[in-house]
């Protein structure tokens, strides 16, 4: 068995946003570590490494948590608006918001602390200094990293227009030939090829996303018309797909391809034709598909579906990453496709169209 593992991919947020999303786990583990970095590294300055005073380090990191953690989220429910800021804006306004948080919690931090109500102030310089330093650095790394995300996403974006935008030219001149020789036989059969083909043409030029698996299968059915046509008896579909899978999300033409590999190289090299058998189930976390087709003893041991599968990986990594996998067993007399990804939830589906 060939197995093809989709290596990870990074997602990254919409193209021009300024920070990434902090209400993700991993952004809001990053600010919680750095800050405890930041408050052993303050320890070690005011006292040294030996003796380490944990009283002073424990109120400190109490400090900055309260600190950085308000500041996140004063910062939340306003991202959506700073994104649609120039970056300069933006990084400015954020800046001023976190001396504003270090403010409020200098003055109050006696009071929680359980000393005088008063603090010094120069305290509260230090407090507006260190806070100063660390939140440029940190919002400065914060948009290069986001910048970063940014560029890696529209260049999958790029990759999968190109790719959807793919239509084997095989298939198009044998649908425009059999149309032509339809036209006077049987115009009726001639004008649902002509619709069937305008409906791929039409996802093909769509903006590459998540689509429901219900919208997919449609697709793919239109397709299978136009060869049903084409091969009559010589092609057989066989189709097991469970009620609820078709409420699930699946990218875009990702399945149409699996079936016009599988026609294209299982089924017309074979005089008697053959049968393309389709399995699509879910559970809680995954969505499993598998897409079988014979082989021509004659051609067994012949390399190809490789443009297609490159295709189905890119698709896969561009929306799933490391979630998803992708296996191929090549037999003597048959070969398949299996492939299985982590479900999104149904109202991601308008993020990621």
């Amino acid at each position: 068995m060939q197995r093809i593992t989709v290596k990870s991919g990074k997602a990254g947020a919409i193209f021009g946003d300024f920070l990434p999303d902090f209400k993700s786990p991993a952004i809001l583990l990053g600010v919680v570590l750095i800050g405890e970095l930041l408050g052993l590294v303050l320890t070690v300055a005011d006292a040294g490494v030996v003796p380490f005073d944990w009283h002073h380090f424990g109120l400190l990191s109490f400090f900055i948590q309260w600190v950085s953690l308000s500041s996140v989220a004063a910062i939340i429910p306003l991202q959506q608006r700073l994104n649609q800021m120039s970056a300069a804006v933006a990084g400015s306004l954020c800046f001023i918001l976190v001396q504003f948080v270090t403010l409020f919690y200098s003055l109050l931090s006696a009071n929680l602390l359980g000393a005088s109500l008063t603090i010094s102030t120069a305290t509260i310089v230090q407090n507006l200094l260190i806070s100063s330093v660390f939140s440029g650095i940190g919002l400065r790394y914060m948009y290069l990293q986001q910048q970063l995300r940014n560029q890696h996403k529209a260049q999958l974006q790029a990759q999968l227009q190109a790719l959807q935008s793919r239509i084997q030219p095989h298939f198009l001149f044998n649908s425009m030939n059999s149309i032509a020789s339809l036209i006077a036989v049987d115009p009726d059969k001639a004008e649902r090829m002509v619709e069937d083909l305008s409906d791929l043409f039409r996802a093909n030029l769509a903006e590459p996303g998540l689509v429901t698996v219900a919208e997919e299968l449609t697709l793919c059915e239109r397709y299978l018309a136009i060869e049903k046509i084409r091969l009559d008896e010589r092609l057989q579909v066989v189709w097991q797909c469970s009620e609820g899978v078709k409420k699930q999300l699946i990218p875009r033409l990702l399945l149409q391809p699996l079936l016009e590999n599988a026609i294209k190289h299982g089924i017309h090299p074979r005089p008697q034709g053959g049968r393309v058998e389709i399995i699509l189930h879910n559970d809680d976390l995954n969505l499993y598909l598998s897409v079988s087709n014979p082989v021509d003893a004659n051609r067994a041991a012949e390399k190809g579906n490789q443009l297609a599968l490159n295709n189905v990986v890119a698709r896969l990594e561009a929306h799933f990453g490391a979630r998803s996998i992708c296996e191929v067993e090549h037999r003597t007399d048959q070969f398949t496709v299996n492939i299985q990804y982590q479900l999104k939830k149904t109202q991601d589906s308008a993020d990621s169209s």
